[in-house]
């Protein structure tokens, strides 16, 4: 509009934009595309900035609300060849496409070899396309450790177990040769609840009876592309060039497929906002509990300070995946949160694992999200002592000290090859026994009285589900250790709420900063082997680390908590 000398209206200008997806009169007004994920590889927490094109948690969930809200979109079609993804985040996903498909669009899945939770996961699909050389393993679930006892006695490495909770069994794997009662009764009731999951939203979607379905894990097992279409377990045989058929018979006309890069929220241009956006901060704990490895707590305190201290940052999402580790390292960081949470809210996102110093990290939230196959809680305390019983002998190595204080020989003893580590020459006295029961059993009573205060609950109810008891996230809302059943997605939305942006604009940002490039590629390899592969060579240094030390840990032998990818520590 312009105006004369006077003030008066004189006459107006128009424009106009081409180009631009917001002000496009062209755009959106048909759904021409579906949006193509490809799952291959291993999905992670955060990318390392260089050579790296994996998959990560945060950016498909990005991608699948971007797709909702796009109005080009008709629908996602997933490619699931060759993915790594753990039962934990296949939930997640899962959940994030039950919502993308309650807009009215649709999603095809491509599968080829899938276990029982990549089925589960795939089940969320309007259609399912099937390689015809592909099969599926109904095998059900199972959770195994391995025993290191009678390789310790081999070795002739002895280990004292300092245990005194019932439930606290992470130690078993080099005091024993077989789960003790109490650790096969915690274990088997988080096995059967990943089965009635997995068994309830599998009948629902395929109309299949539960004794049926009981019949086809225990008397079937392995299903031929053939046999899982014969008994209507998928809807198509075909390899990944016939999605484009199936979607095009769901929608009753041909669809191109589109990266996520080509959606309409990842082409706005700079000018669609005006000022800085408010932010909401996902930090990652994803590791053992550790100062300088794992989560690395004493940097990671940093970073919850760095958001705790930034006006612009409205409220901080803690994404945990940690079996626990150093009650120090485990303390550092959930005071930070503790500080943090008085400023703005603090929203706790469990991922596969967050038991032990996983729960520790995770008690202040305001609110804590995990998933129905979440492994939380594990309240408890545990150590153990190693030392020598015959190695040092054996190697033909010798020690000799002189001292002044009656314990001051306590952690001597020889370095064991390749690891750089020493092996104690002797057994704790009962002397010894009982300074650190006293020390596990204080460290106990603080973890319990932490938890009830940042629960809201009684010492003896949080000591009645404690004594280091690992639970599903399902049994854990029931327990009141959790508060909402969902993932990150789920967090981020309470955390927009509490922080006042409920439906508005905001920017996630995230912490830490991601390394540059993967080291691993450059780790020395002995005898060919890569030594940071070795999980009983990286199991045993971590203890010996940390030996005699209380730990709050989980013994999670076979569980993939680590899937960003960037931490150095073993999976433990």
């Amino acid at each position: 509009m312009q105006y004369d000398k006077d003030a008066n209206h004189a006459n107006n200008i128009y424009g106009i934009r081409i180009g631009g997806y917001d002000r496009n009169l062209f755009h959106g007004i048909i759904k021409i595309n579906y949006e193509k994920i490809d799952l291959l590889g291993k999905m992670k927490y955060q990318q390392y900035k260089f050579f790296d094109k994996s998959n990560t948690l945060i950016e498909l969930i990005k991608q699948i609300d971007a797709a909702k809200n796009d109005n080009t979109i008709a629908g996602i079609a997933v490619n699931t060849s060759g993915m790594d993804i753990n039962k934990e985040m296949l939930w997640e996903l899962r959940k994030k496409l039950d919502e993308f498909k309650k807009t009215g669009k649709h999603v095809v899945i491509f599968v080829d070899r899938m276990d029982i939770s990549g089925y589960h996961f795939a089940l969320i699909a309007d259609k399912i396309v099937m390689d015809p050389e592909g099969q599926i393993a109904f095998k059900g679930f199972l959770f195994g450790r391995q025993y290191y006892k009678g390789t310790l006695e081999k070795m002739g490495v002895g280990f004292t177990e300092l245990r005194y909770f019932k439930y606290k069994s992470v130690v078993e794997t080099f005091s024993r040769d077989k789960m003790s009662e109490t650790d096969s009764t915690q274990w088997q009731e988080y096995v059967d609840d990943e089965y009635s999951l997995a068994k309830n939203e599998i009948c629902s979607s395929r109309t299949i009876s539960k004794q049926k379905f009981d019949m086809l894990v225990d008397s079937v097992a392995l299903f031929t592309a053939q046999n899982a279409l014969d008994k209507n377990l998928v809807d198509v045989l075909g390899r990944w060039d016939k999605v484009e058929d199936v979607i095009k018979e769901i929608e009753g006309g041909k669809k191109g497929l589109v990266s996520p890069a080509s959606l309409a929220e990842f082409n706005l241009p700079d000018d669609n906002y005006w000022g800085n956006k408010p932010e909401i901060a996902v930090v990652y704990a994803i590791g053992v509990c550790a100062m300088d490895e794992g989560i690395k707590a004493r940097s990671l305190s940093k970073d919850i300070e760095s958001v705790t201290n930034n006006p612009n940052i409205k409220a901080l999402v803690f994404r945990v995946d940690s079996p626990g580790g150093d009650a120090m390292a485990s303390d550092v960081v959930a005071e930070a949160l503790k500080k943090c949470k008085e400023k703005k809210p603090v929203i706790v996102s469990q991922g596969y694992v967050a038991g032990s110093g996983g729960y520790w990290i995770s008690m202040y939230g305001d609110t804590i999200v995990a998933a129905p196959n979440t492994i939380t809680g594990s309240i408890g305390v545990i150590s153990g002592w190693y030392f020598n019983k015959g190695l040092k002998e054996t190697l033909g190595v010798s020690t000799d000290y002189v001292k002044q204080g009656l314990h001051s020989d306590l952690p001597f003893g020889m370095a064991i090859p390749f690891i750089g580590i020493s092996l104690p020459n002797r057994d704790l006295t009962a002397n010894e026994k009982d300074k650190a029961e006293r020390i596990i059993k204080q460290y106990y009573n603080e973890f319990v009285n932490k938890v009830s205060k940042g629960r809201h609950l009684s010492y003896s109810y949080v000591d009645s589900v404690g004594q280091g008891r690992i639970w599903s996230g399902t049994d854990g809302l029931y327990n009141k250790l959790v508060d909402v059943l969902g993932g990150l997605s789920d967090a981020l939305s309470i955390a927009a709420d509490k922080a006042g942006l409920k439906n508005k604009v905001y920017k996630i940002v995230e912490y830490p900063e991601p390394p540059l490039i993967n080291l691993s590629f450059f780790t020395p390899k002995i005898f060919g082997l890569n030594a940071r592969e070795n999980k009983f060579i990286e199991h045993l240094k971590f203890r010996l680390n940390h030996n005699m030390y209380p730990l709050l840990m989980l013994p999670v032998d076979y569980m993939d908590y680590n899937s960003s990818g960037l931490s150095s520590l073993p999976e433990m």
